[in-house]
C-alpha cells in the first residue's frame, strides 16, 4: 500500500511539472483580436455617443482626435465652437459616463484644429 501510495504522489508532481500543451498559434491570435475588436467597438459607441450629445451644429465643426487611458481628445475650430463646446464639456461628459459606463472617460480635452 505504502509503495502504491508514493507513486502516486510521485506520479501527480510529474504531471504538474509537464508544460501545458502548446495552443494552435490561430488561438493567439484569435484571443488578440478578440481583445482589441472590443475596445474599438467601445471607442466607436464612444464617438458616435459624443456626436449625439454634443449636437449636429457643433460636430460639424470638430473631430474627435483619439481616446486613451480615459481622456476622449477632440479638436475643435477655434472661436465660437470651441467656447461653446468648453462650455458644455462637464455636461457631454457626464452623459458618456452614463450611458457608457466601461469606457472609463474620465476628462474631455480640447485641442484647436488648425
Amino acid at each position: 500500500m505504502d509503495g502504491e501510495f508514493i507513486l502516486e504522489q510521485t506520479n501527480k508532481k510529474i504531471v504538474q511539472r509537464r508544460l501545458p500543451p502548446d495552443l494552435p498559434m490561430g488561438s493567439d491570435v484569435y484571443n488578440c483580436l478578440n481583445k482589441f475588436s472590443k475596445n474599438v467597438k467601445k471607442n466607436t459607441q464612444i464617438l458616435s455617443l459624443f456626436e449625439q450629445f454634443a449636437g449636429e451644429e457643433i460636430t460639424a465643426h470638430c473631430q474627435a482626435d483619439s481616446i486613451g487611458a480615459g481622456v476622449l481628445k477632440v479638436k475643435v475650430r477655434p472661436g465660437p465652437y470651441m467656447f461653446h463646446l468648453r462650455n458644455r464639456t462637464g455636461e457631454i461628459l457626464k452623459q458618456l459616463q452614463e450611458a457608457c459606463p466601461s469606457a472609463n472617460i474620465r476628462e474631455i480635452r480640447l485641442l484647436c484644429l488648425k
